[in-house]
């Protein structure tokens, strides 16, 4: 699966709080004890900021693997940008989470008030307040992929009842990749 956000040279100019946040950080969240630990059980690198499905739980953290076709709201999280697991941050690089290396993840049933940076799929231009569609990968979507609108008449993503775009789209680095921001209402 190709990268969901491209990083290039980081901004450093000041602009509104938030538009230089890098996917997977949190801008805001109430219940900071409901952000889980999370393991890669696959053999594929993750990404902070995407949408991952959840494969089990326990007490101890959950075991996360990409999504899949049959992603739902109710089996999937976003993985939180954190130092653990990722050693580098360069133009046009960044060191995934690499496969049995701890994570830090909200699952999507977490309470309210979680606002979480995530990157958006290009062309797509999300309002504040609109709904968040998750790519199931088929048709024209982009697996894991997050969307501003239906695809496929619907088929294509899955639509995520209790978040909400907080932000319009922006450009946190000089690469084109955009983001935006979700809030769990």
């Amino acid at each position: 699966m190709a990268r969901l956000f491209t990083y290039g040279k980081l901004n450093r100019t000041c602009t509104i709080p938030g538009n230089n946040a890098l996917p997977g950080t949190y801008v805001v969240a109430y219940g900071i004890q409901y952000g889980a630990g999370a393991f890669n059980t696959t053999t594929l690198s993750m990404e902070p900021g995407e949408f991952v499905e959840i494969v089990t739980s326990t007490d101890k953290g959950y075991s996360v693997k990409r999504a899949t076709a049959s992603i739902t709201e109710a089996t999937a999280g976003i993985i939180l940008r954190d130092v653990m697991g990722v050693r580098a941050i360069q133009e046009g690089l960044f060191e995934e989470y690499l496969p049995g290396v701890p994570m830090s993840f909200v699952p999507l049933s977490a309470p309210v008030g979680w606002s979480i940076v995530v990157p958006v799929v290009a062309g797509q231009s999300p309002a504040v307040g609109g709904v968040v569609y998750i790519g199931k990968g088929s048709g024209s979507s982009v697996l894991g992929g997050v969307y501003a609108a239906a695809q496929g008449g619907g088929s294509d993503t899955v639509a995520l009842t209790n978040w909400k775009f907080s932000s319009v789209k922006y450009t946190p680095t000089s690469d084109a990749s955009i983001c935006a921001v979700v809030t769990r209402v």
